[in-house]
């Protein structure tokens, strides 16, 4: 089961990682365009984000497992708990993201795209940096 559960959560982790990669590419995108091609672009993020909050949960779903799965220890080590910090960042940028994506969307306010792209860039850097900790946290 602890094998199943890692290849799921690494299979999260980098559908994760590389969708707000994707997503901070299409703001920067977005930025420059017009028209149709602005609202493909602002639909497609919408899109993105609706799937990154299921993969989002499954990272933390399967994480959670994961560290039920592990041998017992008197408390986590260092490592584990920074790693733990960017995992929390990861996600209040998203759903402050997607907050600022949805009044975007309702009210049409572009002045938010600098506050979006400052949310979707926390998203990507705090992933990056929660799989370095990660490997800090278990090298053997």
């Amino acid at each position: 089961m602890k094998i199943i559960l890692l290849i799921a959560h690494l299979i999260a982790i980098a559908t994760g990682t590389g969708m707000s990669i994707a997503n901070y590419i299409n703001i920067r995108i977005t930025a420059g365009e017009k028209g149709d091609r602005r609202e493909a672009l602002a639909f497609l993020r919408r899109v993105l984000a609706r799937i990154a909050d299921i993969v989002i949960l499954a990272i933390w779903i399967t994480g959670i497992g994961l560290f039920f799965s592990l041998p017992p220890q008197d408390e986590p080590n260092s490592w584990f708990i920074v790693k733990m910090g960017f995992v929390v960042l990861l996600t209040l940028c998203h759903g402050l993201a997607r907050m600022t994506g949805g009044k975007m969307f309702r009210t049409g306010d572009q002045s938010l795209y600098p506050r979006m792209e400052l949310f979707v860039s926390g998203v990507w850097m705090s992933a990056l940096a929660a799989i370095i900790f990660a490997v800090l946290a278990f090298q053997t």
